[in-house]
C-alpha cells in the first residue's frame, strides 16, 4: 500500500475533504491524517525534534534522519504512551496493530503502517523550526540593529545604499554579535537581538516550547544560541544585498556554513578565562528571564 497516497477513511483516522469532483486527500505526512491521541503524540515528537535540532544537530540529512533520529523519537513516545494506561482507559486510543519493542508486543494503531510517514513529518518539521526562528529574527533585526536610512538620504537609491552599508558594517568581523562593553571589553554573543530571539523562540508559550525540557531550564545551550546567530547572519546578508528585508527561503548550505563558523567562534570564547565564564553567566540569566 502506498501510504503517502492512501485515501483517507474514517476507520484509519484519515479524511477525504470536499466533493467527489474536488477531493483533497489528507496524507499521513500531515497531522490532519491522525486522530487526537496520535496528534498529541506527534506534536510531542515534533517538540523533541526541535530540541534535538537546537542542542545536537541542526542539519539532519534526509537519508539518515528518517530511519534514524526521527524514527527513534516516535518509538520512544509510542512506548511511553502505551505505558500510560490513563490514555487507554479514557478511550482515546483504538489499537489495530502491534509493534514489538524488546520482545514485548504493543498494540499501537497506526504504527508501524505509517512509520516512515510519521518520521518524514518530523524531518519536515526541522525546516519549520528554522522558519520559526527566521520569522522572529526578521521582525527583531531591523529594530535592534537600527537598519534604517538617515534623514540625509533623500532618494530611494541613497536610502537603500545606507541600509546596505549598515548591514555590511555589522557583518564585518561579526560585529552583530557584540553586546554592551564591560570595562571597555565587548561582550560576545550578547547583542540584544540575539537575546530577544532566543527568548521568543525557545521560551515561548507554544506546545513545542523548548523551555519544557531540562536542557533549557538552567541556561540557553551554546548550540541553540549559535543557530539563532546563524539565522541573524542570514537576515543581515539579505539587507546587505537588497537594502531591505526580502522574503527568501533560507539557503541551507550557507546557513550551515555560518553556523559552523559561529560555533567555532563560540568555542574559542568559552575557553577564554574572562569571556568564557561571562558567556555562561549571561546564558544562565537569559534562561531565568525566559522561565
Amino acid at each position: 500500500m502506498d501510504v503517502d497516497n492512501a485515501k483517507a477513511n474514517s476507520g484509519k483516522g484519515s479524511a477525504c475533504l470536499g466533493h467527489a469532483r474536488n477531493t483533497v486527500i489528507v496524507k499521513p505526512t500531515t497531522l490532519a491524517f491522525y486522530p487526537p491521541l496520535w496528534t498529541k503524540l506527534l506534536d510531542e515528537a515534533k517538540a523533541r525534534i526541535w530540541l534535538y535540532v537546537a542542542t545536537e544537530e541542526p542539519f539532519l540529512r534526509l537519508e539518515t534522519a528518517v530511519d534514524g533520529q526521527c524514527s527513534e523519537e516516535i518509538i520512544e513516545l509510542v512506548v511511553k504512551y502505551q505505558e500510560d494506561q490513563s490514555e487507554l482507559k479514557a478511550g482515546k486510543y483504538i489499537p489495530c496493530d502491534t509493534f514489538v519493542v524488546h520482545s514485548q508486543h504493543f498494540p499501537i494503531g497506526f504504527y508501524p503502517q505509517y512509520k516512515r510517514s510519521m518520521a518524514r513529518m518530523l524531518f519536515n518539521d526541522m525546516q519549520t523550526f528554522w522558519s520559526e526562528i527566521k520569522k522572529v529574527a526578521v521582525r527583531i533585526v531591523p529594530i535592534e540593529y537600527n537598519l534604517s536610512a538617515p534623514k540625509s538620504a533623500t532618494t530611494e537609491r541613497e536610502r537603500l545604499d545606507a541600509v546596505k552599508q549598515k548591514a555590511t558594517a555589522l557583518l564585518e568581523g561579526a560585529k552583530f554579535l557584540r553586546g554592551e562593553c564591560d570595562s571597555l571589553i565587548s561582550s560576545n554573543f550578547a547583542h540584544p537581538a540575539l537575546q530577544n530571539i532566543c527568548l521568543r523562540v525557545y521560551y515561548s508559550n507554544s506546545v513545542k516550547s523548548l523551555c519544557q525540557y531540562v536542557e533549557f531550564q538552567h541556561f540557553v545551550p551554546y548550540k541553540a544560541l549559535a543557530l539563532a546567530a546563524a539565522i541573524v547572519h542570514s537576515v543581515l546578508l539579505t539587507y546587505e544585498q537588497h537594502g531591505f528585508s526580502k522574503a527568501e527561503s533560507l539557503n541551507v548550505g550557507e546557513l550551515e556554513d555560518s553556523y559552523q563558523r559561529l560555533l567555532a567562534l563560540m568555542d574559542t570564547v568559552a575557553l577564554d578565562m574572562y569571556h568564557g565564564p561571562k558567556l555562561s553567566a549571561m546564558l544562565e540569566d537569559w534562561a531565568q528571564m525566559g522561565m
